[in-house]
């Protein structure tokens, strides 16, 4: 009866030790050097983590934080990494962020090389990648871009509000 005790005691003191939770670390505001808003979250290839943080683009590779400021110095709303890139859409504005020879983030506009106006007060709110394309939703349009062919599209929303989903 002492053994069957014993064994059970251990295999239950052997689960358990294998079910350790990962460390989970909170950072504030004051740690990383932004607002308290963060609007949206991704990973990029080289595992550092991308946050849309009001008014800049936060960087953290497991060390330090990184702080990338809007390019028209409004509210980031998204981000996706997509590769080496770190694509952002913001108010009026969505396009790419890229390591320069200092390997530091550098901004590329997209939608500045857009042939079509943007609707008025027009925010982007989620990011997709499907193969080559990138389509960034607005609350009223989806707008797709080609990374290889500098292709534009468009999409008006039906309904209410557009919305896209991978």
């Amino acid at each position: 009866m002492l053994r069957k005790s014993f064994l059970f005691l251990l295999l239950i003191s052997l689960s358990l030790s294998a079910q350790e939770l990962p460390p989970i670390q909170n950072f504030s505001p004051l740690d990383y050097n932004g607002e308290n808003q963060n609007w949206a979250i991704t990973q990029g290839e080289d595992k550092h983590i991308f946050i849309a943080n009001n008014h800049s683009l936060l960087e953290y590779d497991g060390v330090r934080w990184r702080k990338y400021y809007s390019p028209n110095n409004s509210i980031i709303r998204s981000v996706h990494a997509n590769g080496d890139l770190i694509l952002t859409g913001q108010y009026m504005e969505f396009g790419f962020w890229q390591r320069n020879g200092f390997g530091e983030l550098a901004y590329t506009s997209i939608s500045s090389q857009m042939e079509f106006p943007m609707v008025e007060d027009e925010e982007f709110w989620n990011i997709v990648t499907l193969g080559n394309w990138v389509l960034f939703q607005s609350l009223d349009r989806i707008y797709s871009y080609n990374i290889k062919s500098k292709e534009f599209k468009w999409i008006e929303a039906k309904s209410i509000k557009a919305q896209i989903f991978k």
